[in-house]
């Protein structure tokens, strides 16, 4: 059986193709949502609020034997959390890997300093989550896909697992996380306490290195040195022209917080590792594509222009493609 790192690798970031009527007719995507647990304004979480649990939200008193778990980054409405979600599970279903992915739909739609706030809140109300799940499936493998800011949601979720629960509890309590493009700071996975991780950063998130090495059994960040969110982009005035007819303009994650993401490049040489952290750059898995989610409209667009002009520019081409007819 193929391994779950290669079915993301060939299938989720591949340029798979699904038609829209079809998918909507076969697929109930189970969410779990936190959107109304956090004051948009300020970010603080909102008392008295819980989520359910997992089995009842997936709709069964039996455990299903593994679940996933789909983390959309950031300005997703809750409609387009759940047409992610599918997108995921239609990638992974494609190749007979079929498992049950539940959508962790959060606020981040919202502004961007307020959205990295409210992702780190999200981590602990996730890590619960989880912990509560293994309580009642103990022998069941949990996974976490991660796309963009989602990764700050993960790596929240992984700390708070890792100093809230006794290590014996949480060791290898995650089978695998997958980091797709990650919008986080690339020193974020160190296993070093870098003053950058719990002082400089906004808002702070201690160095989660060490925390991977125990809650997760495999992690896996996919980078794109394309990416036109992660990576500095080169525009042409014109469809034809060449470059000396171009404006570069740097990336907008290096342009909101003056650091390169983890999903851009490879860290393995720049910071301390955890011994199961894994990389792959996954830029030619990302088709040439403009419409990953099938809805006609470019994904991407600067200056009401389409800025996906080359493989590996779609930041959103990283769950599969839908086809618009």
């Amino acid at each position: 059986m193929l391994t779950f790192i290669i079915l993301l690798l060939t299938l989720v970031i591949a340029s798979l193709t699904f038609p829209l009527p079809l998918i909507y007719a076969q697929t109930d995507i189970p969410i779990v949502s936190t959107r109304n647990f956090f004051n948009v304004n300020t970010g603080e979480r909102i008392p008295g609020i819980n989520l359910p649990p997992a089995l009842s939200i997936l709709n069964s008193n039996a455990c299903p034997g593994e679940l996933g778990f789909y983390l959309h980054g950031w300005w997703a409405s809750p409609e387009e959390a759940i047409e992610q979600t599918e997108r995921v599970f239609l990638s992974l279903q494609k190749s007979d890997y079929d498992i049950p992915i539940l959508g962790f739909s959060w606020n981040s739609h919202t502004g961007w300093d307020m959205s990295k706030k409210i992702a780190n809140g999200n981590g602990p109300l996730l890590a619960d989550f989880i912990k509560e799940f293994k309580d009642d499936c103990p022998t069941d493998d949990v996974r976490i896909i991660a796309h963009s800011l989602g990764s700050r949601v993960a790596l929240s979720a992984i700390q708070s697992l890792y100093d809230t629960y006794s290590h014996e509890t949480v060791s290898k309590i995650l089978k695998s996380v997958h980091l797709l493009g990650a919008a986080v700071d690339n020193e974020q996975v160190s296993l070093d306490d870098l003053n950058e991780c719990r002082f400089v950063n906004s808002p702070p998130l201690k160095c989660t290195g060490e925390a991977i090495s125990l809650v997760a059994d495999h992690f896996y960040s996919l980078f794109n040195p394309e990416d036109n969110l992660l990576a500095p982009q080169i525009i042409p005035y014109c469809t034809f022209c060449s470059c000396p007819f171009c404006t570069y303009f740097e990336s907008t994650y290096y342009l909101n917080e003056n650091d390169d993401p983890l999903g851009r490049n490879a860290v393995r040489h720049i910071i301390s590792i955890p011994p199961n952290y894994e990389e792959y750059n996954v830029m030619d898995e990302i088709g040439l594509d403009d419409d990953a989610d099938g809805d006609d409209e470019c994904d991407l667009k600067l200056a009401g222009t389409c800025t996906i002009r080359y493989v590996g520019d779609n930041h959103f081409g990283y769950m599969g493609y839908r086809s618009v007819t």
